[in-house]
């Protein structure tokens, strides 16, 4: 019985050595880079995670047979001994010897299965931070994917349909159409195409109002800016599209 368990003592402490390294997190950038459809790599690092816990959970499953089979193997000892020996004094001597190395086994079974199992603990916990990680630096990869393409399908729309830039304008008209003594100030690419459409602007009111429009230089295309006595309001598309994203933002952190 003591060389089954120095052996598995042997084992254990030569499985004990092992190292299970987790995925640093460099790596799964590294991974991002390769993979073109951010959902792809978010699926990615997914699967990197679930393979981490079922390691994990193997390990656990080992301890736990092993402890078993130490048991196991002990009360074999135990019975063949009991049937074979005849003799009172050397039977008790056993006893006394084997109840000894029984305890001591199960001691020492117990102790490293304890420390498997806390190990496993540990790699779970790690994997799951790792998870959270990835997957937090994903939908921040995703959000900025997301607004970079949408800015880019915005500007090739006002590139080729002016009617998308002019229905921003009448949008933000009519937040300001309670307002009188109106400046609009657009980028001089998009001047000449508002300035024929003024007087549809000016039906936006409910009543007489002095609506000027001018071409600014200082604009960006897609910018279009509104002053009035009651204020300053920035319609422009790119104002509202860094709206969006910081709203956006904001609710992936709340989460």
């Amino acid at each position: 019985m003591s060389r089954i368990i120095k052996s598995y003592h042997a084992a254990a402490e030569k499985a004990g050595n092992k190292t299970i390294k987790i995925r640093e997190f460099s790596s799964f950038l590294h991974a991002e880079e390769d993979i073109d459809d951010p959902l792809d790599a978010a699926h990615a690092h997914a699967e990197t995670a679930e393979q981490a816990r079922h390691e994990a959970e193997e390990i656990l499953n080992r301890a736990r047979n092993r402890a078993n089979e130490l048991i196991q193997e002990a009360q074999a000892q135990k019975d063949f001994w009991e049937q074979t020996e005849k003799q009172q004094y050397i039977q008790q001597a056993f006893d006394q010897g084997y109840q000894e190395g029984l305890e001591s086994g199960r001691q020492r079974g117990y102790g490293e299965m304890s420390q498997s199992i806390e190990f496993a603990k540990t790699v779970v916990e790690a994997s799951k931070r790792d998870y959270q990680q990835h997957i937090e630096s994903s939908e921040k990869i995703i959000l900025e994917l997301g607004i970079s393409v949408a800015e880019k399908i915005i500007g090739k729309a006002m590139e080729t349909d002016s009617e998308y830039f002019f229905s921003a304008v009448k949008k933000a008209i009519k937040n300001a159409r309670e307002y009188r003594d109106i400046q609009l100030h657009v980028h001089p690419a998009h001047y000449e195409f508002i300035l024929s459409r003024k007087e549809e602007l000016l039906s936006i009111f409910p009543k007489e109002t002095d609506f000027y429009v001018y071409p600014d230089h200082d604009l960006n295309e897609g910018s279009c800016i509104i002053e009035s006595q009651n204020g300053r309001i920035d319609a422009s598309i790119d104002t509202q599209l860094e709206v969006i994203k910081q709203k956006l933002a904001d609710m992936l952190e709340g989460e």
